[in-house]
């Protein structure tokens, strides 16, 4: 009986210790916007565990009747995401179709590796601690953005 009852803390401190059991949540945040001539819809995804973030999945949509303006800004995006596409786990793409542009990006923080992400900008060491991304991280830099959540 008395290793059946150390048997039983021992799993519930592993629980503990480990978050085992934790659930994973979603959080949604969007933004939209018209300027210059363009609408802009961001839309973001964050599924996160406990105070984990686990995954973003973002879909950002850019409307405007002026072609040279959506590819200036296709061009643009995809310098900005250029140095990210070896990483693993780190996933984008840039199309446009008729008079929208569409960037979707999906990065698994609970695969890739953070210490790349903050080689290619070290300005994303604000964001990567201990090589998480804190769900109050996220929802401040949201929040600096004018992106509102909802959990």
């Amino acid at each position: 009986m008395k290793k059946v009852l150390i048997g039983i803390v021992a799993c519930m401190s592993i629980m503990l210790l480990t978050g085992c059991g934790a659930e994973q949540k979603t959080m949604k945040c969007s933004r939209t916007l018209n300027q210059n001539g363009a609408a802009f819809d961001l839309q973001y995804e964050v599924l996160y565990t406990g105070e984990n973030v686990d995954v973003v999945k973002s879909t950002e949509k850019i409307t405007s009747d002026n072609e040279q303006f959506l590819e200036t800004y296709r061009k643009t995006v995809e310098t900005q995401y250029e140095p990210y596409k070896d990483i693993e786990h780190y996933d984008y793409n840039v199309s446009i179709d008729g008079n929208v542009l569409t960037s979707t990006a999906n990065i698994d923080y609970s695969k890739v590796d953070t210490s790349k992400i903050i080689e290619v900008d070290s300005a994303n060491e604000t964001l990567i601690q201990d090589g998480k991304v804190k769900l109050d991280s996220i929802k401040k830099l949201y929040n600096q953005m004018g992106i509102t959540c909802e959990e």
